[in-house]
């Protein structure tokens, strides 16, 4: 049984969370709510953001119920327990993104009126708070959630061992990731439907500005932000943290069975991950841009502040239960992994850049020159920024398996202490999520305040002011990508070796051609994944381009000003679209971890992750920095800072279609393939750990009828 002392401060921590974000959100409701326009704005997004909430839910609640049926009759033992786990884990993921869906659509117009009103400082301000209300209710949900499964599994099955505890509680993460990947996907594929068709018939055909109201996909573009970087990307950090924990759970129960350790391994990361939730609280009230600053570099200091707070809490923590402190080295490793992939994605899309290397700015030049000097540059400049981050992901992995490896405490020393300090690493890497969702959420927040305050036509200082805060938005949200593909890279290794160690494999001989056959197979998963999901975004958003050409061609009066365009017809068409395209690349990922196993065996199944997480964490890096580099090239261009060309004459229009074309390739990218990979990658390795005795008898058996 799992002590109460250890179990205490996670649920305390996570409670400490939901506590700070409800007194956030309670602080935030007291904002003004603009004008009668603005409300009116904000609640046709927030009733189009529920809509399409409302019939995935239906669609996720039908698969996921069928799934547990099928895990509980499959499965030997524990099967019911594994079904119900993973109920628990799909209902939390789910509700994490309606939180975000809650709270960013009620502060919307709270951000637009603030930026009328007060300028950039007060609606920072606003959208911060927003933000930072989701981060924190994600990481406390994660950690009270785990905490009290444990408890009930371990009250359910007093006899049960504890490495027992943790394979049911595979169900949780995995139910966790399964709602991720649909809402990852299905958002990503409705935010750049109606994105991509709102840019093309709107911004190139018509020149008329970005959300516009005139244009009948500008609510569907608002929804869009939602659904897909607000109730998508909390559901993928959530998932991702709950993986990264788990992994390391998984591999530190193993080693509990068998040595006598000063604290439960088992338990130390759901500590660790408790001591980077307070680290998150009292970060996210050291972000204090000062007056007439670009939000960007406030926000890149309460990233350090608050690395910096864990890696102190860590070593004190280590040193207090008396553990070896190469475990604490190993957490601060992952971290520092995640902050350089998230400087570098900085580098790489923001204006600033670095010193004198400044992408962004050279694809400005480019787009100068032609579109696809400015589309070669972006592709060129996503590929070159998989390179720090690789970096960055080698040295953590090595490092950390290093320090666990010849670490003294009992339990580490070897192959498993090692292979347990890269699982830590990952806790480590996504131990402060309640900070990183925190400045993710406020990205689609401010996106939104632009588009409600240009609908309101509020007064150009303010579109200017959100302007700013949606470019720093653009650049937080291609970070935060980055932070949770870097996570899910180093935690799907944990789960991988976990997989490993279920097997009883030891090793994977790329001598055998069915095991270099499975590593070809796991290679073209995230690659027909990313197709999938880019053709679904392609067919989708032409349904909605010969929707909105319609309307104007019918009803001139659309584009006078004297007539209101249909916005739900634009928000049915991305709903259904979405939800149509996202399922064929689930099935997929699913059904070929399990039939590449049954076919091939587990050491070629072993091979197949190995080859997906290889191949997919450099897609995902280099479509997430590419499509963010694209949309903050265009950003410039429209903003007041770009000079070359008067604004609205024929050679800024011409600069302009190029920028809004690269964008327009960028944003399936940014949005929907390259953030959906990273869910993808857990899925596959949880399918492969909790299906392994499903796959091994069905391999025995497969093999017994030749």
């Amino acid at each position: 049984m799992t002590d109460l002392l250890l179990i205490g401060p996670i649920l305390a921590s996570g409670l400490l969370a939901i506590i700070v974000a409800i007194y956030i959100f309670r602080a935030n409701e007291k904002a003004d709510e603009g004008d009668e326009r603005m409300k009116e704005v904000s609640h046709l997004i927030e009733q189009g953001a529920y809509s399409f909430l409302k019939r995935q839910y239906k669609v996720l609640t039908a698969f996921t119920l069928i799934l547990a049926v099928v895990i509980a009759l499959v499965f030997g033992e524990f099967a019911f327990a594994i079904a119900i786990s993973y109920i628990l884990g799909s209902l939390a993921s789910m509700a994490a993104g309606y939180l975000g869906i809650i709270v960013a659509t009620r502060a919307n117009r709270r951000t637009a009126a603030a930026a009328a009103k007060g300028g950039l400082i007060p609606a920072f301000r606003v959208a911060f708070r927003a933000g930072s209300f989701m981060g924190l209710c994600i990481a406390g949900v994660a950690l009270t959630g785990l905490g009290l499964i444990l408890l009930l599994w371990e009250a359910v099955f007093p006899a049960a061992t504890t490495p027992e505890i943790w394979e049911i509680i595979v169900g949780f993460s995995f139910g966790a990731s399964t709602v991720a990947l649909f809402a990852k996907a299905g958002g990503g594929i409705f935010t750049k439907t109606a994105d991509m068709a709102a840019d093309i018939v709107g911004k190139i055909e018509h020149h008329i500005p970005e959300d516009d109201p005139r244009n009948p996909a500008s609510i569907a573009d608002a929804v869009g932000d939602n659904v897909g970087d607000v109730a998508g990307s909390g559901a993928d950090i959530f998932d991702s943290n709950v993986a990264s924990i788990l992994a390391a759970s998984i591999i530190g129960a193993a080693i509990d069975a068998t040595v006598s350790t000063p604290i439960s391994f088992a338990i130390l990361p759901l500590l660790l991950a408790a001591l980077g939730t307070v680290a998150s609280v009292v970060g996210v009230f050291l972000v204090r841009p000062k007056e007439g600053e670009d939000p960007g570099p406030a926000l890149n200091r309460g990233t350090y502040l608050t690395t910096i707070m864990f890696s102190i809490l860590a070593v004190a923590f280590m040193s207090l239960v008396g553990l070896d402190l190469a475990l604490a080295g190993a957490a601060i490793l992952g971290l520092v992994a995640g902050v350089l992939i998230g400087f570098t994605s900085d580098v790489f899309t923001s204006d600033r850049g670095i010193l004198g290397f400044k992408p962004v700015m050279n694809m400005v030049d480019a787009a100068e020159e032609s579109p696809a000097g400015l589309i070669l540059s972006g592709y060129s400049y996503g590929l070159l920024s998989t390179v720090p981050s690789v970096i960055g992901v080698v040295v953590a992995l090595i490092g950390s398996f290093i320090l666990g490896s010849t670490a003294i405490t009992p339990g580490l020393g070897g192959w498993e202490g090692g292979i347990y300090a890269i699982a830590i690493a990952a806790v480590g890497l996504l131990a402060t999520n309640g900070y990183i969702m925190s400045i993710d959420a406020y990205g689609p927040i401010v996106d939104n305040a632009r588009g409600v305050i240009e609908q309101a036509h509020a007064p150009h200082e303010a579109i200017v002011a959100c302007d700013k805060l949606d470019a720093s938005g653009n650049t937080t949200k291609a970070i935060t990508k980055g932070f949770a593909i870097g996570a899910s890279a180093i935690s799907v290794l944990a789960l991988f070796s976990a997989f490993i160690q279920s097997a009883g494999i030891t090793s994977v001989d790329f001598a055998n051609p069915f095991v270099i056959a499975g590593a070809f197979i796991g290679t073209l998963i995230p690659t027909v994944f990313s197709a999938i999901l880019v053709l679904g975004v392609s067919k989708n958003s032409g349904r909605m381009i010969k929707e909105i050409r319609r309307q104007f061609a019918e009803d001139p009066g659309i584009l006078e000003g004297t007539s209101q365009p249909d916005y739900d017809s634009c928000i049915g068409i991305a709903t259904h679209g979405a939800i149509r395209e996202l399922m064929p690349g689930t099935i997929i990922a699913i059904g070929a971890t399990i039939l590449t196993g049954v076919i091939l065996g587990l050491e070629a199944l072993a091979a197949y992750l190995g080859g997906a997480v290889l191949i997919g964490f450099i897609l995902a890096i280099m479509m997430d920095n590419a499509g963010g580099a694209w949309d903050n090239t265009k950003k410039w261009v429209e903003s007041p800072e770009y000079k070359k060309y008067e604004k609205d004459t024929d050679k800024w229009h011409n600069v302009h279609d190029s920028v809004v074309l690269g964008d327009m390739v960028g944003d399936p990218f940014k949005d929907t393939a390259g953030p959906s990979i990273n869910t993808l990658l857990v899925v596959l390795s949880l399918t492969a750990t909790l299906f392994l005795p499903v796959i091994a008898m069905l391999h025995l058996w497969l093999y017994g009828l030749f």
